[in-house]
C-alpha cells in the first residue's frame, strides 16, 4: 500500500504545478477514449494505476473493462445521471461502452484502477459462464456496439472479497513469471465471490437483449465444443435456421462462424503451448484440427512464429 500510494509524477504536476489532466497521456483520439495501449506496456493483459488524485477527472471512455476497487476514503462516479460514491471496500465495473467522469479525490481517498484487455477477458469467460449477471456484463462488453453498463458492489463488509482483492493487488504490484496464471484464477475467483455474495450488487443491469443473448449463447458453444463446432449443431441448439444462424452471427461478430471456431482452437493451442508439456502433434489433435500443414500456416500467421518455436521460447 506504501508503494501504490505514493504520489505518482502526475500528481505532483497537478498539485504543485497546477496542471491539468493531459490527454495525451491517456489517449490517441480527441474524444478522450483512454487506450489501453497507454497502459498495459509490453505484453501485459493486465495491470492496475493508481486513480489520479487532487483534481475532478473529466468525462472520457474506455477501449477495455475497467475496475475500480476504493481501498481508502471514498470515490465519487458520475455515469450518466448517477452519482456513484465508493466507500473503503467497494468495487466498480465499468464496461468499455460507459463515459463518466470522476469527482476529485484527496490524498486519503485511494482508489485503484484495473485495466483489463479483451483478450484476458476472453481467456476467462467460460469461467463465468454459469454466472448469469458476469456473463451477461461480459458478453455486452464485448459487443462493437453495446450500451454502457456498470455493476456497483458494496463489499466494504465482505472480507472475502476484501482478501481476495488484496491478493490481486499483491501479484500485479510484485512481478513473479506465473503472474497471468495467477491473476486470471484470481479474477475469475472475483466473479465467482461476486455471484455467490449477490446482495452486494447495488444496481441491477436489465435482462439481455435477443443481440447480446446470441452473442452469449455463440460464444459459449464455441467454448466448449470448439474441436468439433457446427453450424448445425449450433442452429439445433438456439432455434435458428442454419443459414439465417450464419447471417446473423456474422452481423452481430463481424465474422463467420468457421472464423471463430479458428480463433478459438488458436487460442488454446497457445495456451497448451504455453503452460503443458504436450507435444505440438497432441495440441494440434486436441484442439480439432488434422491437416497439420494448415495449423501450422495459421498459427504462425497469428502468433509471428512456429508452435515447435513458441513453446520453446514460453516454457524457458
Amino acid at each position: 500500500m506504501e508503494q501504490i500510494c505514493r504520489l505518482t509524477p502526475e500528481e505532483e504536476q497537478i498539485l504543485y504545478n497546477q496542471k491539468k489532466i493531459s490527454k495525451d497521456d491517456y489517449t490517441f483520439s480527441e474524444q478522450f477514449i483512454v487506450n489501453s495501449k497507454k497502459l498495459l506496456t509490453g505484453d501485459k493483459q493486465i495491470d492496475l494505476r493508481l486513480h489520479t488524485r487532487f483534481i475532478d477527472f473529466p468525462e472520457h471512455g474506455h477501449d477495455y473493462m475497467e475496475i475500480m476497487y476504493v481501498c481508502a476514503g471514498s470515490i465519487t462516479h458520475v455515469i450518466g445521471k448517477d452519482r456513484i460514491t465508493l466507500e473503503s471496500g467497494d468495487i466498480l465495473f465499468l464496461n468499455k461502452h460507459v463515459r463518466h467522469s470522476i469527482l476529485r479525490a484527496n490524498r486519503s481517498d485511494i482508489g485503484i484502477n484495473f485495466i483489463l484487455s479483451n483478450s484476458f477477458l476472453q481467456y476467462i469467460f467460460h469461467n463465468v459462464e454459469n454466472n448469469p449477471v458476469m456473463c451477461g456484463f461480459l458478453t455486452r462488453n464485448f459487443e462493437p456496439d453495446g450500451g454502457a453498463e456498470y455493476l456497483f458492489f458494496k463489499t466494504a463488509d465482505c472480507f472475502p472479497i476484501r482478501n481476495l482483492m488484496d491478493n490481486l493487488i499483491y501479484t500485479i504490484v510484485n512481478h513473479t513469471p506465473d503472474d497471468y496464471t495467477i491473476s486470471t484464477q484470481l479474477v475469475s475467483l472475483l466473479f465467482s465471490y461476486l455471484s455467490y455474495y449477490k446482495d452486494t450488487l447495488v444496481n441491477h443491469p436489465d435482462f439481455l437483449s435477443d443481440s447480446a443473448l446470441l452473442t452469449q449463447q455463440v460464444t459459449s458453444y464455441i467454448r466448449q465444443h470448439y474441436p468439433q463446432a457446427s453450424l448445425q449443431e449450433l442452429s439445433e441448439q438456439v432455434g435458428y435456421n442454419p443459414v439465417y444462424l450464419s447471417r446473423k452471427i456474422h452481423a452481430t461478430f463481424g465474422k463467420n462462424f468457421q472464423t471463430l471456431i479458428q480463433e478459438e482452437r488458436l487460442l488454446v493451442a497457445e495456451k497448451l503451448l504455453r503452460t503443458t508439456d504436450l507435444s505440438v502433434d497432441e495440441i494440434i489433435r486436441t484442439v480439432g484440427y488434422e491437416n497439420q500443414s494448415h495449423f501450422h500456416h495459421l498459427f504462425k500467421s497469428r502468433y509471428g512464429t512456429t508452435p515447435h518455436k513458441y513453446k520453446l521460447k514460453t516454457q524457458n
